[in-house]
């Protein structure tokens, strides 16, 4: 375990170094841009030529919104993408013509402009990704990855990968349900477990990569295995016993010279979750000065208003299933605490205290979840956690719908795309519970740091005009 912390700590290091050197590939391209415009509007000028060459400025600083819009930053050490970065110039280009107003006046000089700056991007990526890869400290270690069956295709895979000093990948095991049965695998990777200790496992153990070694003809075992699987943080990719030519797409991954179908993806790339997580430390951090005040003022009125703590601590579900307590502030009588949310409060529930009744009603008794985001059991935006027994109509959420546990797939969030899109307050009912979770997995699908910047913006008026029926 010691072992796997520091290989951990290793690529947190590398994978920071990373996204450090990818922001210095792209601001090296964005002065390229800036100073080739000087040059060409410079050039120009002593010539008397009567063309108009938009702002250096405004180039640049357009190139570098349409890269990260569009995510093609280069990514190193080794994916140069340059098909993609001139496309963002291409789009620059045209952007900037349309923008003038005047094509014969503005083209020529857009074009000058165009042709040294494509040629500097792309020589500069093909430099950068070589430097990349003399940086040890960009270098990060094998990802972890494990066997899904115990089959001849596998068996050929991981001869080719222990074959390859470059490989990306490391080995840890294989599971399988068919426990008696003795495979190629067998005396080669140690047997981790059955499929269903695959999820305990990822609990304990850095695990990104899953690889199934069934054959093309087992689409039932492979759709079964998805559904259990889906709501883990995983990339599964399906071994094929052949390769159909059919399948090279976008949809397939080349490794090692297999082709391999990608069944599923985790909702974040490990930059995505540290990039979130350095976001919800920042916003803790800024919250805690104004927000320090509010909770001594708070305190000291529930103290008044009636017996017991000032917080409740709640059992949640979080990230991938796991259990953590959840802070609030209390709200209820202490006598009809309902630990378990087995009876949703109700407007005039006689339970919620009177000062209770404002916490509520202005989501100020949801305040003491920064301690959860601090502690990493939560995030400042996402799907928010309901607790295990709360039921829609009569039923727990999850017979319910039978995809709600996907919404464990990221952290739960103070706050989230469905509260300020007005869903907020109780989930009494099927039809409530159904618009809520549209809206969590429509977060899920496309989160962002932009997009989470966005509802934590759209929070503070959701907070203020909160709707009638918040209880």
């Amino acid at each position: 375990m010691k072992a796997e912390g520091r290989e951990n700590h290793r690529a947190r290091i590398a994978g920071l170094g990373m996204h450090l050197f990818e922001a210095m590939i792209l601001g090296i391209e964005a002065a390229l841009v800036f100073v080739i415009g000087i040059a060409v509007a410079a050039v120009l000028k002593a010539a008397h030529f009567a063309v108009v060459l938009p702002g250096p400025t405004a180039l640049a600083a357009a190139y570098v919104l349409l890269i990260v819009v569009s995510g093609a930053a280069a990514q190193p050490p080794r994916r140069k993408r340059h098909d993609a970065a001139l496309r963002v110039l291409l789009t620059v280009f045209m952007v900037a013509l349309l923008f003038t107003g005047n094509l014969l006046h503005t083209m020529p000089a857009l074009a000058v402009w165009f042709i040294p700056a494509a040629f500097g991007i792309f020589f500069w990526r093909e430099l950068a990704m070589r430097l990349a890869q003399l940086i040890p400290l960009l270098t990060p270690p094998p990802r972890p990855m494990a066997f899904i069956g115990n089959s001849e295709s596998a068996a050929r895979l991981l001869l080719q990968i222990d074959a390859n000093p470059h490989a990306r990948l490391r080995p840890v095991g294989f599971f399988d349900d068919r426990i008696e049965r003795v495979g190629p695998l067998h005396g080669r990777l140690p047997y981790l477990g059955t499929i269903d200790e695959l999820v305990s496992y990822i609990h304990n153990h850095e695990l990104r990569d899953v690889f199934v070694a069934l054959p093309w003809s087992a689409g039932e075992r492979i759709s079964v295995l998805i559904e259990r699987l889906r709501f883990l943080p995983l990339t599964v990719r399906l071994i094929p016993d052949q390769t159909p030519p059919a399948l090279r797409q976008r949809n397939v991954h080349q490794m090692e010279g297999v082709v391999m179908r990608t069944l599923m993806l985790p909702p974040s790339s490990p930059g995505g979750a540290v990039a979130k997580r350095a976001l919800d430390l920042l916003g803790c951090i800024l919250l805690l000065v104004p927000v320090g005040l509010l909770f001594v003022l708070v305190a000291l009125a529930i103290r008044l208003d009636s017996r017991g703590n000032v917080f409740f601590l709640q059992p949640r579900f979080g990230q991938y299933g796991r259990s953590f307590d959840i802070f609030k502030f209390r709200t209820l009588h202490v006598a009809s605490a309902d630990t378990a949310a087995e009876t949703l409060v109700k407007r005039g529930d006689r339970r919620v205290t009177r000062v209770g009744h404002y916490l509520r009603k202005y989501s100020v008794d949801e305040l003491p979840q920064i301690i959860n985001v601090l502690l990493g059991e939560m995030s400042l935006v996402g799907p928010r956690p309901h607790a295990p027994r709360s039921k829609a109509d009569g039923r727990i959420y999850a017979e319910v719908m039978s995809d709600y546990m996907l919404r464990y797939r990221v952290k739960p969030g103070m706050t989230g795309l469905a509260q300020v899109n007005g869903w907020r307050g109780n989930t009494d009912t099927e039809e409530k519970l159904r618009k809520r979770v549209e809206f969590d997995f429509q977060y899920i699908k496309n989160s962002s740091l932009l997009r989470d910047l966005g509802i934590i913006a759209r929070t503070i008026p959701s907070v203020l005009l909160p709707p009638l029926d918040n209880i």
